[in-house]
């Protein structure tokens, strides 16, 4: 009142007095608040204690580890030998209020966490902290019911909901569920569903109850595409799995939007309501495109035992004569830079070891089905298995379709022309006339560098006989991947591959071809063996192949310590597999105990080893050292090391 009455009297003299005093007032405030101004830049001065020392008392629900790990201030660990983590009050400070939050978030509306003691020695070099948990009762969930709907099934309700039965009870995850539950309707066309909920807590049990109306579904009234300049909008519609009046479905709506990023025409692609009329049940629909273009030029490069190191590029076309065309022209250019894996710079070697060439041409959606039809010409020029060389080129046709976004099939028709130079070439020269079919599912999660998931993968084909040509054989192959989390990072994953081929007609005594015959041992078949040393050899040592392949791989893929941060990972693995002439040639003696000198080139061969993962955006660049658990008299080899990119499976 006394400082209202003096900033509000007249006259100079008052307004003076008034001056004074607020000057007064402020000063003393300031050098009250000096010494705490003064404390705090102590604190912030660049030498703060380190923290040595974190202990969590009272917790008996949540473990130590749960709850540091959500604290800023962190303690100091053994390979901080200078230095480390500093003591800062204002942060300790926040982190007691992140772990009351965190305890209310699992149920523990009672929950208090302080500060008990931070002792710093005399030097104030180091510091240590003490902090008090008092848990009190934890709310959980007793029961989650439903009500007003008799559309989608109360399992599926439950389905991706975060409050139910046995779990804390947390107000802050009720609208997540809500609108969990709104998408299961959306997903079905009932686009005006009001969803509302009631909750009841009784002592330290929570019940929830859902009242849904879905309303009634809508369709689709008209569809508008906007951003089309070079593609024509019929080839956009071709790729709606939605038509006007049919019912909205979100499927469709992802379903559509796959397919025109399939096509490669688009750098974005939205679908969404461009207008909803509730009392007629209609839905307008925008789709919303961003061209790309439609030339294009691609390079790279990659590293690895098998073709060595490659460089390719491609130059394409994805819309030909404004038709949705495909037409692309492919190379490939691969090198033994260091041979039989003796990385020296004097051993390098720029010799070819592969070349192919491709030309395609690409019709998708023919006769306005889901089919792909593509004919092409290829040259190539395959030397990855000494001493042999095998030249092919020819021209094929395919087709292709996606049944499911996770399967797929193809269809392939080709005629080549075939030489052949080495040791234990029989036919030199060949026209071959072949027909081949594969079936793929692909449920991995990440295409480059998988965590959970699956793959499997069946091919098969046959050559000459009815078809012609004088190459006469038949081949099938099977391939299974499974990837699974094994806890945090950590992925456990194995594959079975097993391949059988066979000469028949004219071509029984020849046998099979050098190209159609399975060659194993190396970095992406069975590690810590020489690049296809398995299986039958000459009289001159040099593997010959077989028609029976059978690999295994496991593998424990993990996050190396303190070396995640810059992408670095570590696996340990067990390979195993071997080549065989015929089927009649495996015995269930060949996969018997481990041996060292002894084993027979007709034996399972083994092999452990453990590797380091750099990771990249399209996959790791892989240094794998394996070493042979069984090895015949003229295996010398104790172990071999392995670079590629790209996970082995």
């Amino acid at each position: 009142m006394r400082v209202s009455a003096l900033s509000t009297g007249s006259g100079p003299r008052r307004r003076s007095s008034a001056a004074r005093v607020l000057f007064a007032f402020g000063l003393l405030c300031a050098l009250a608040a000096a010494p705490e101004a003064r404390a705090r830049a102590a604190n912030l001065d660049g030498k703060l204690p380190v923290v040595r020392r974190i202990e969590i008392l009272g917790n008996r629900s949540l473990e130590d580890g749960a709850l540091k790990n959500r604290m800023r201030t962190k303690s100091a660990r053994f390979y901080h030998l200078i230095g480390g983590p500093r003591y800062r009050p204002d942060m300790l400070r926040r982190d007691v209020r992140t772990l009351e939050s965190f305890y209310r978030s699992n149920g523990f509306f009672e929950a208090r966490v302080s500060i008990d003691t931070v002792i710093v020695d005399e030097k104030r070099t180091s510091a240590r902290i003490r902090i008090v948990v008092s848990e009190g009762p934890q709310t959980l969930v007793a029961g989650v019911s439903f009500a007003g709907q008799d559309i989608v099934r109360e399992p599926e309700l439950r389905a991706g909901l975060k409050l139910t039965e046995g779990r804390p009870f947390n107000p802050g995850l009720i609208e997540s569920d809500r609108y969990t539950l709104f998408s299961k309707f959306f997903e079905r066309g009932y686009l005006g569903s009001a969803i509302a909920y009631g909750t009841s807590i009784d002592s330290l049990d929570a019940r929830l109850r859902w009242e849904i109306s879905p309303g009634k579904p809508v369709d689709v009234r008209r569809v508008r595409i906007t951003g089309t300049a070079r593609v024509k909008e019929s080839l956009v519609r071709r790729e709606l799995t939605f038509k006007t009046g049919q019912p909205f479905e979100a499927k469709r709506i992802l379903d559509s939007k796959q397919n025109l990023y399939d096509t490669g025409y688009f750098n974005s692609v939205d679908i969404e309501p461009d207008s909803i009329d509730l009392d007629a049940r209609k839905v307008d629909l925008v789709v919303r495109v961003r061209e790309r273009k439609m030339g294009y030029v691609e390079t790279g490069f990659g590293i690895g035992n098998v073709y060595g190191s490659r460089v390719f590029g491609e130059w394409g076309q994805r819309n030909i004569l404004g038709r949705g065309y495909v037409f692309s022209l492919k190379t490939q250019y691969s090198f033994q830079l260091f041979p039989n894996g003796e990385y020296s710079f004097s051993n390098i070697d720029l010799r070819s070891k592969f070349i192919r060439n491709d030309g395609q041409i690409q019709f998708p959606r023919v006769l306005s089905t889901a089919n792909t039809f593509a004919i092409g010409a290829f040259y190539e020029r395959d030397a990855t298995v000494e001493p042999n060389i095998v030249v092919d080129q020819g021209f094929a046709l395919s087709l292709s379709r996606r049944f499911t976004r996770k399967t797929s099939g193809l269809l392939r028709y080709s005629l080549e022309d075939i030489e052949r130079s080495g040791t234990d070439v029989e036919l030199s020269r060949s026209r071959r006339r072949a027909l081949g079919a594969n079936f793929t599912r692909d449920a991995r999660d990440y295409y480059f560098n998988p965590r959970q998931g699956g793959y499997i993968a069946v091919e098969g084909g046959v050559a000459g006989g009815f078809l012609g040509g004088e190459d006469n054989d038949y081949s099938i192959v099977g391939s299974v991947q499974r990837y699974a989390r094994a806890g945090g990072s950590t992925v456990f994953a194995w594959r079975v591959r097993a391949g059988y081929a066979r000469a028949f007609g004219d071509s029984r005594a020849a046998g099979l071809p050098l190209e159609r015959r399975f060659y194993a041992g190396g970095g992406n078949s069975v590690r810590g063996y020489r690049e296809n040393s398995l299986g039958p050899v000459n009289e001159r040592g040099d593997p010959v192949g077989g028609g029976v392949q059978i690999i295994t791989n496991a593998e424990l893929r993990f996050d190396l310590p303190y070396l995640k941060r810059w992408n670095f990972g570590g696996a340990f693995f067990l390979d195993g597999g071997n080549v065989w002439n015929e089927a009649s040639d495996v015995a269930f003696g060949d996969f018997g105990t481990i041996g060292t000198t002894s084993a027979s080139r007709e034996e399972y061969m083994l092999s452990a080893g453990a590797g380091i993962r750099y990771n990249t955006p399209v996959g790791p660049i892989r240094l794998d050292v394996g070493f042979p658990m069984r090895r015949t008299p003229d295996m010398d080899d104790d172990r071999r090391v392995h670079i590629s990119l790209g996970q082995i499976f």
